[in-house]
C-alpha cells in the first residue's frame, strides 16, 4: 500500500529532487499506459481507438528505475482501461521511497473498489479530470452521464478520509469563465484543484486559446479572485505564480526555453521515450538519445501545461510551493476524515 507522506518519504522526496535537479534527471515522468481512452474530449487528441503496443508491468518499473523520477505519473488515455494496471502501480512503487506516484484519469471507469485496489498498489494520488461545474462536462467529454457519476464518487472516495484525490482543470477559452464555480464545487466535494492549459499542439484548433486580449483580461480578472483569500477557494493547489504564468502564456500562446527531457519527459505504452505529449512521434530508447535527437536541439514553446510549469520552477518555488502542499493535503485529510 502506498504510504502516508510521512516525514522520512517526505524527506527523500526532497533530497530526490535536489539531486535530480543537480544531475538534470526528469523530475516528473508520465507513463502513458494506453493511447486508448473512454473519452473523446473537445481538447484533446486521444479517443480513436488504436493499437499501442503496450508493454508489460515490469517493462515500466525497469524504465522508472532508470529515469528515477521525484514523480510518476500513470496516464493515458484512460489508464483505468488496463485490467493490469495495478500490476503497473506495483512495479513502480517503491515502499518508503519515490516516485510519488498519481493516477491520472477522467473518472469514468473509478469506483471506491478500484480506487481501494490502487491505492493498495501504492498509488499515492488520484488526479481527475473536471472541466465545467455540471453536466456541460458530459459533453465536452463526450460521456453521457460523467459528471453525475463524479458527483457521487468523488464525496465518497473522500469520505474515506486519505486526502489523496485531486481535480484538475484544463482551462480552454471555452471553460475558462467557470474557474470560480468548479473551484467552488471541488471544494464542496472536499477536494484540491489544480489547473493546467490547454495547447493547440494537441489538435490544431486555435479557437480553444484565450487568443483575444478580453480573455487574458478577464483571465487575471478571475486570478484576482482566486487568491483573495476567501475561504471558498481555499483548496486551490496551483501557485498563483503559475496562474499568471498561465495568463502571460496565453497571450502568445508561446513560452520559450522548455526543458522536455531534462525536467519531464513521457514513457510511452510500447516503452519508449518522447520528450512530451504533444512529440509523440519523436520516439527513443534511451533517455540518452532522446537529449541527443530533441532536447538539445528544441526549440518549441507552443505549450505550458501543467507538468511543464510545475516543473520547471525554480529550486525555491518548488520547495515553497511543495510544503504548501504538504500543508494543504493535512487540512484536505482532516476535512475529509
Amino acid at each position: 500500500m502506498a504510504e502516508p507522506l510521512g516525514w522520512l518519504l517526505k524527506a527523500r522526496i526532497v533530497a530526490r529532487t535536489i539531486r535530480n535537479l543537480v544531475t538534470r534527471r526528469p523530475l516528473c515522468a508520465s507513463f502513458e499506459v494506453t493511447h486508448n481512452c473512454t473519452a473523446n474530449c473537445r481538447h484533446c487528441d486521444k479517443g480513436e481507438e488504436l493499437d499501442d503496443h503496450q508493454v508489460g508491468p515490469d517493462e515500466y518499473g525497469r524504465i522508472c528505475r532508470s529515469l528515477r523520477p521525484v514523480l510518476a505519473q500513470v496516464a493515458g488515455g484512460e489508464p483505468l482501461r488496463r485490467d493490469d494496471l495495478p500490476e503497473v502501480i506495483r512495479a513502480l512503487h517503491r515502499p518508503g521511497r519515490p516516485p510519488f506516484i498519481a493516477v491520472i484519469t477522467n473518472g469514468s471507469l473509478l469506483t471506491q473498489e478500484k480506487y481501494e485496489i490502487l491505492r493498495e498498489s501504492g498509488a499515492h494520488q488520484f488526479s481527475i479530470s473536471i472541466d465545467f461545474p455540471d453536466s456541460r462536462h458530459d459533453d465536452w467529454r463526450r460521456i453521457p452521464g460523467l459528471f453525475d457519476h463524479l458527483s457521487d464518487v468523488v464525496p465518497r472516495l473522500v469520505s474515506l478520509g486519505h486526502g489523496d484525490v485531486v481535480m484538475n482543470c484544463c482551462m480552454t477559452r471555452e471553460n475558462y469563465s467557470e474557474i470560480l464555480e468548479i473551484a467552488r464545487l471541488t471544494r464542496s466535494w472536499g477536494v484540491k484543484l489544480n489547473f493546467s492549459t490547454y495547447t493547440a499542439l494537441r489538435t490544431g484548433n486555435t479557437e480553444l486559446n484565450l487568443r483575444h486580449p478580453r480573455d487574458t483580461q478577464r483571465l487575471d480578472e478571475l486570478i484576482d479572485e482566486l487568491y483573495s483569500g476567501r475561504p471558498e477557494y481555499s483548496s486551490i493547489m496551483t501557485s498563483e505564480r503559475v496562474m499568471r504564468r498561465y495568463s502571460a502564456f496565453y497571450r502568445t500562446c508561446e513560452v520559450p526555453g522548455c526543458r522536455a527531457g531534462h525536467r519531464f519527459l513521457v514513457v510511452n505504452p510500447d516503452g519508449l521515450l518522447t520528450p512530451c505529449a504533444m512529440h509523440i512521434e519523436r520516439r527513443f530508447a534511451t533517455r540518452r538519445e532522446l537529449i541527443k535527437g530533441f532536447t538539445s536541439g528544441n526549440r518549441c514553446g507552443g505549450c505550458y501545461i501543467s507538468s511543464r510549469a510545475n516543473t520547471e520552477k525554480s529550486a525555491w518555488e518548488l520547495l515553497t510551493d511543495n510544503l504548501r502542499f504538504s500543508r494543504l493535503s493535512r487540512s484536505s485529510s482532516r476535512a475529509g476524515a
